[in-house]
Formats: structure tokens, C-alpha cells, sequence
């Protein structure tokens, strides 16, 4: 039965690759609010047609679309995703962002499609639509119940918290929530990443007050000898928070609750640094070194730290061609920090507003942008995890797997419902995000053939599993 599923994929490849398209040329840019109700109903409409029940749920800031393969199986998998993107208006794009153009040989990485989404995460939710509709097409009932829940999360998943609260009875009963993230890097290294880190978004503002500095507006450059200035003062007060060599996070108390790493998850530190291919990892990501000394430290960051990144500084007047001599009256730093599992959201806040009071600097205001959420996931040896590496197997691979990645999903909001939460898919995408954002055609192929396996296994080989 399995072989005439995966056969079926493969014969109607063709279609599958018409769904990514579609999804691809139906814009849903959250930041800019536009075609979110669109993309919802087409979706809540696939999912109809494939045999489910679907409906666009009205959220918080965006629709959640909701949809239920029930077909009597002992066991119920949740599928996780979302349907909005970033915008796309990087002036270096090869072909226009929302076209879905297949390009041959795209930069030596054979057939890919090209537009935003295409990674992040159109093609994700295409491959498990298209998934479903193998099964479908090959007329053998689904292993496993199905739930389907597509959010606009790009803002920081603002209407999925409320809808889980309100769908807890629904959801309690499923065994497993499954992320689809392509992680197969360009060399063709697969990964699998065993849990994830959540997100906070949040600015640091400094404005001339009671403390110093120009209180109404800028003031002429030469007052700076005598008359402070905020954007020295919130850079002052960014430095206060990190450790020397910007290597962690300097505050008191931010840590507080964290999951420590566990004898398995160092064990597999030690493998990753054996088979990690760092150069390869550095030229993927355009940069020339880590931050940290060796290998093993680099990785122990990104398994087992937090992010405390300032992604943007406003003050003050900046231009290429010219210059203006001033003292400004504000500066203001976007942050986003991304909490691991155990860590509380709140608790970050509160130990940042008593590190600013205590080092000096309580007129720098926060300004959450999100409620945030922690982190979370599966440990190595979940039964789900288990069988998520086992279906890697069937395919032939045999990936990385790494104890956490710094990808923010609200996996939590699952795994306190009981359930088991794995994620990743083999295939290749990259650059999400910016320009040029593509998947490789092939691999779009085997990920539709791996999830069709692992929802194969989800229902049929770990019915009795604990």
C-alpha cells in the first residue's frame, strides 16, 4: 500500500509542483496585510476538496486555518505551519518574487523555483498538501488522522496562542505535532533539528530627559562636549547586557528556568563536531569566522544560548553623500531574543528592566512588540523522534541531528498538550527572507516522498508506542 502511495507522488509530480506554484503566485505578506484572507481560503479550500473538513478562523491579527482528516486511526498527527511570508521588495531579485518561475540550473543547483515563499514556507505547506493528495490519489485511506493548522506568524504568531486555548479539547487527543522545515544544506547534508527556540521581539528606546541629553528635538553637534547624547547612551547600555567578545547574555537572572543540556544532548555535541562542516557552513552564510574559538564552542552556542540580537539602530542622521552636525534627541534599537525551553518570556523582560535600573539606565524604556513565547520540543530518545530518524532511514540518509536550532516556532504551545514535536524535511531551500529565495525542484520530490513515509510510520509502526 505504502509503494502505490509513493508511486502515485511520483507519477502526478507534475501537479505537485503546480500546487507550489499556485501558492507561491497568491502573495500573503503579513507586514503589509495583504492577500492574508486569501491565502487562507485557499488553503481552507484545498483541504476540503482533499477529503478533509477545513474552515479560515478569524484571529487575533490574522486567520488561522483549521482542517481535520478524521479517518478512525488510532493515532492523530498534528501538521504545523504558516502561510504568510516577508515582503519582497529587494531590489536584486532575478525574477519577479511572486511569478514561481522554474529556473534550469539555478546557481548549479539544478531545476528550482524561484519566489518568495518558496522556502519559507509555501513550499513546506505545498509538500504536505501534496503529500495527502498521494494518498488520495492512490485511494489508500490515511494512516494517521490529520490536523492541519496554517497560521500568519511572521509578526510573532499573535492569533495561534488563543486559538490553541480555545481548541485544547480538540488537540489534546493528537500524538504528535509535526513541523516541515526544509534543512538539507547546499552540500547535501541533511539535518534534524530535535527542538527549537521561541522568540521576543521588543525595542530599547532612549530619549533626552531628566538624565541629559536634547529632550524636544536635535540639538547643533557641537553642544556634544557638554550635553549628553542618547545614542551614546543606548549604545552604552546594549554593551552592558553582553558578555566581552559579544559570546552571551550579561544579565542577571535572564536564564532563569532553562532545560540544561542532558548527558545524550552533549553526546551529541561530540558527534556533530566529528562530522560538522564548518567551512562549508561559514561560506553558506557569507561570513569569514565564528564568534567563539573553536567548533565546539560554536556549536554548544547554538544549541544551548539564547540570541540577544540587535537587529537595527535608529538615531540621529546617517547618509552617504553627506552629513549633518547634530546631537540627536532619541535613539531606538529593534532587539529580538529567542528563549529556550524552560526560560520564561517575562522573566527575560523583568531581568533586563532590573539590569537597565541597576547599571544606570532607567530611562531606557522596553517595548515588547509580541507576547513571545519559549521554546521547546522533543527529547533524543521520543518515541516520535525515534521514528522521524527511522523514516530518514527509509529514505537512505543519514542526517545531522542536532539538540536544538535557533528557529522560533511556538512548539511549546503543543507539547503542553502532551504530544511529541518534531520537525525538518530533507530538500533544499535557501534565503528566506531576501532576494533570490528558491527551493531545488529534487528536492521538493523527496520531501512529498519522505512525508508521505513518516506519516506511514506515524500511524501504522508506533500504534503501541508509550
Amino acid at each position: 500500500m505504502l509503494e502505490k502511495v509513493l508511486s502515485q507522488a511520483e507519477k502526478n509530480f507534475e501537479n505537485h509542483v503546480d500546487r507550489l506554484q499556485r501558492y507561491i503566485r497568491q502573495p500573503s505578506v503579513s507586514a503589509e496585510n495583504r492577500g492574508l484572507e486569501e491565502m487562507a481560503s485557499l488553503l481552507a479550500k484545498e483541504i476540503n476538496e482533499l477529503g478533509g473538513i477545513a474552515r479560515s478562523v478569524p484571529g487575533v491579527d490574522f486567520p488561522v486555518v483549521y482542517g481535520r482528516f478524521d479517518v478512525g486511526a488510532p493515532r492523530t498527527m498534528v501538521m504545523h505551519s504558516m502561510y504568510d511570508t516577508t515582503p519582497a521588495d529587494e531590489p536584486t531579485w532575478v525574477v519577479p518574487p511572486f511569478e514561481a518561475r522554474r529556473v534550469a540550473d539555478y546557481e548549479n543547483l539544478g531545476e528550482c523555483i524561484v519566489g518568495r515563499g518558496a522556502e519559507d514556507t509555501k513550499g513546506p505547506v505545498a509538500t504536505l498538501m501534496s503529500a495527502v493528495a498521494a494518498y488520495r490519489a492512490a485511494k489508500v485511506p490515511l494512516p494517521c488522522n490529520i490536523i492541519m493548522l496554517f497560521e500568519a506568524s511572521e509578526l510573532g504568531s499573535k492569533s495561534l496562542p488563543a486559538f490553541v486555548e480555545a481548541h485544547t479539547e480538540e488537540l489534546r487527543g493528537a500524538d504528535v505535532c509535526f513541523w516541515p522545515w526544509y534543512t538539507q544544506k547546499s552540500d547535501g547534508t541533511n539535518v534534524v533539528f530535535l527542538r527549537v527556540k521561541g522568540l521576543m521581539t521588543l525595542k530599547l528606546r532612549c530619549k533626552g530627559g531628566e538624565w541629559g541629553g536634547p529632550q524636544n528635538a536635535e540639538i547643533h553637534g557641537a553642544h556634544s562636549t557638554w550635553i549628553a547624547n542618547p545614542a551614546h547612551r543606548l549604545a552604552a547600555a546594549l554593551a552592558s547586557m553582553k558578555t566581552d567578545g559579544d559570546l552571551d547574555v550579561a544579565i542577571e537572572g535572564f536564564y532563569d528556568g532553562r532545560n540544561v543540556p542532558t548527558p545524550e544532548d552533549e553526546e551529541l555535541v561530540d558527534k556533530l563536531v566529528a562530522r560538522f562542516n564548518a567551512e562549508r557552513a561559514l561560506i553558506d552564510l557569507g561570513v569569514t569566522r565564528f564568534k567563539q574559538e573553536s567548533v565546539r564552542e560554536a556549536i554548544r552556542a547554538r544549541c544551548f544560548q539564547s540570541e540577544f540580537n540587535v537587529a537595527g539602530l535608529r538615531a540621529g542622521f546617517v547618509s552617504d553623500s553627506g552629513h549633518k552636525v547634530i546631537v540627536p534627541h532619541e535613539a531606538v534599537a529593534a532587539l529580538d531574543m529567542r528563549p529556550l525551553d524552560g526560560m520564561s518570556v517575562q522573566n527575560m523582560i523583568e531581568s533586563m528592566r532590573r539590569h537597565l535600573d541597576k547599571h544606570g539606565f532607567p530611562d531606557v524604556t522596553i517595548e515588547p512588540l509580541s507576547q513571545g513565547y519559549a521554546g521547546g520540543g522533543s527529547p533524543p530518545g521520543d518515541w516520535a523522534v525515534k521514528e522521524l530518524l527511522a523514516t530518514y532511514g527509509d529514505c537512505g540518509i543519514d542526517p545531522e541531528v542536532w539538540p536544538r536550532d535557533a528557529l522560533a516556532i511556538a512548539a511549546k504551545l503543543f507539547t503542553d498538550l502532551g504530544m511529541s514535536w518534531i520537525a525538518t524535511l530533507p530538500g533544499h531551500a535557501n534565503r528566506r527572507h531576501s532576494a533570490n529565495e528558491y527551493i531545488q525542484l529534487k528536492g521538493y520530490r523527496r520531501s512529498i516522498e519522505f512525508t508521505i513515509r513518516l506519516m506511514w510510520r506515524i500511524g501504522n509502526v508506533v500504534r503501541n508506542a508509550s
